[in-house]
């Protein structure tokens, strides 16, 4: 391997982990979609993939209901990545976090597509900040809510969603 690819793969690890401080990558693979996450200064990092090039969405909540539940829904749009913070009012009915006064957490948003489907990736502080976030920590356990769709509208049904009781 030459120095300039050790050189970059070194400074992007720097880039994503810049304390140097890290957590085991933990992962769940359900129904052709993975989503991965580790826990690194305050905030916990996530990857999702899932073979679409539409929306790819995880949520967190305490039961098997997705009313009040906390959605990450991210895509490619314009050939740029996002990640969109959704409250879930009941099931069928989620707005923007932004819809209610609360800004955007989301941070070091990237991702690609291509054909073999989506792929994002993202960090969130692991602490709260109002009722519509959920407080994310280590060893926490929560239904995790898996989906993504067809389409990049994110108000467009998913073509699959699952849940799985998992610890973070």
């Amino acid at each position: 391997m030459n120095m300039k690819v050790v050189t970059g793969i070194l400074l992007l690890f720097l880039l994503w982990f810049p304390s140097g401080e890290l957590t085991q990558m933990k992962e769940i693979i359900k129904n052709n979609m993975a989503v991965k996450w580790m826990f690194e200064g305050g905030k916990v990092h996530f990857e999702m993939q899932a073979p679409t090039k539409g929306w790819v969405a995880i949520g967190f909540n305490e039961g098997e209901d997705l009313t009040g539940a906390y959605l990450l829904m991210g895509r490619i749009k314009n050939q740029k990545p996002e990640v969109v913070e959704h409250y879930t009012a009941r099931p069928g009915s989620y707005q923007p976090i932004l819809n209610y006064g609360v800004p955007s957490r989301t941070e070091r948003v990237s991702g690609t597509e291509n054909a073999e489907g989506t792929m994002l990736r993202f960090s969130i502080p692991i602490a709260a900040a109002s009722r519509y976030h959920k407080n994310l920590h280590a060893g926490s356990q929560w239904t995790l809510v898996m989906a993504y769709s067809m389409d990049d509208d994110f108000q467009h049904h998913s073509i699959m969603r699952t849940n799985s009781k998992i610890v973070l």
